[in-house]
């Protein structure tokens, strides 16, 4: 079924008479114009798995998500006309809060709607307000680990003076699977071994996808640690910054922050600032490595970060779960040289020799994942139907 979106002028309550429609009218306008400007997306979706996020929202319950439903969506999104109306007519209804209060009486349980009402509205005023640069896009990711859902709010920014170098202001499909990943396979990162005082790092962060989708598991687990993200482009690093406080405004269980890491200096330099100065017990990358030379800064970076294998000391004492490096990396045509230095710099393990004095950064699994292909979440080998992707599990041997 094609659907025609429908504009904020024509579709939302008049604003001279906001305060007069019942909270539920005004409900479903707040949930129409989150579709259109903070929309929930499917991102990537593993073929043969059930899926794991939830479709793209539209705007009539019952109607299929179609291309044309996309394309109708992205042009009310770039249309500052309309998008100026829905700032006009949220700051509205905010203003008006006090009339949406005083009538709801004496009933407490219409109160308590009514100021879910108000701080929805104040929220999706402060996204629309603040991405109101053309292609700014602000979405939220939903996972389920079967028990919670895993929210993660993220903005993307467009390239800066088509610099691209900032292509981590972009969420890609890389990051949106490892994300999936985290959440439906936890087993494969190990996290009930780890327990509290994990610290883990993500290299190119980007947006900070996955390692938000990290946190925020973990915070859902009640584990206390430690995540830092990291990139390096000024732009990228405002944005992922911003993404970080939108997802984590208070203190947690987990302690995130934000910092800028050169991988060509990292291996080179001496001692790193806090907090990259202690090692970590898990490092995540998604779609890090579009140069050559990219996977040999990421090697030395790895080798300096990854947590090294430790003996116990006596007997009673106990190890540490091995430390690990999960790469995911899509497997592009256009980008085979990129992709054959990972192996070259990471051998598999069962090249290694055994004769060996120290250990050594090793490929210790590597899974082939064909996803779909979506457009709101891309693969950078443009469009295509589906999208195959290599996970490497990498660690100490």
């Amino acid at each position: 079924m094609t659907i025609t979106a429908t504009a904020p002028t024509s579709q939302l309550p008049p604003i001279s008479r906001i305060h007069q429609y019942p909270p539920e009218d005004l409900s479903r306008s707040l949930r129409y114009l989150r579709q259109i400007y903070n929309q929930e997306v499917r991102g990537i979706r593993r073929i043969g798995r059930k899926p794991s996020l939830k479709a793209v929202a539209t705007l009539h319950e019952g109607a299929a998500d179609t291309p044309e439903t996309d394309r109708n969506l992205d042009t009310l999104r770039s249309d500052s006309f309309e998008r100026s109306y829905a700032i006009r007519w949220l700051t509205a209804l905010v203003a008006q809060s006090y009339r949406l209060l005083d009538s709801a009486g004496e009933d407490s349980t219409d109160t308590v709607q009514r100021e879910a009402l108000i701080q929805d509205a104040a929220s999706l005023l402060a996204i629309c307000a603040g991405s109101a640069s053309a292609g700014t896009v602000t979405r939220v990711f939903r996972f389920h680990d079967g028990q919670l859902p895993i929210e993660v709010q993220l903005t993307d920014v467009p390239l800066e003076n088509q610099d691209y170098s900032s292509v981590g202001a972009q969420t890609w499909g890389s990051a949106c699977l490892l994300a999936d990943m985290l959440v439906e396979d936890q087993h494969l990162f190990n996290l009930d071994e780890y327990g509290d005082g994990l610290r883990a790092l993500e290299l190119g962060a980007g947006t900070g996808l996955a390692g938000l989708t990290l946190a925020k598991l973990l915070q859902a687990r009640g584990t206390a640690c430690s995540l830092v993200a990291t990139d390096f482009h000024p732009s990228v690093l405002s944005n992922l910054r911003d993404n970080f406080t939108a997802n984590f405004p208070t203190t947690s269980s987990v302690d995130v922050s934000v910092h800028a890491l050169d991988w060509s200096k990292c291996s080179t330099t001496g001692q790193n600032a806090q907090p990259l100065d202690q090692p970590f017990d898990l490092i995540l990358g998604a779609d890090i490595i579009y140069e050559p030379e990219h996977a040999r800064w990421i090697q030395g970076c790895v080798e300096k970060l990854l947590r090294r294998p430790e003996k116990p000391h006596s007997r009673d004492e106990v190890s540490h779960p091995p430390a690990k490096f999960h790469l995911v990396i899509p497997l592009r045509p256009t980008h085979l040289l990129e992709s054959s230095t990972v192996e070259e710099v990471f051998p598999p393990l069962t090249s290694l020799s055994s004769h060996r004095d120290l250990p050594t950064l090793a490929v210790m699994s590597k899974d082939v994942i064909v996803c779909e292909a979506h457009g709101d979440v891309r693969s950078r080998n443009g469009a295509a139907d589906q999208v195959e992707y290599a996970h490497y599990i990498i660690g100490w041997c």
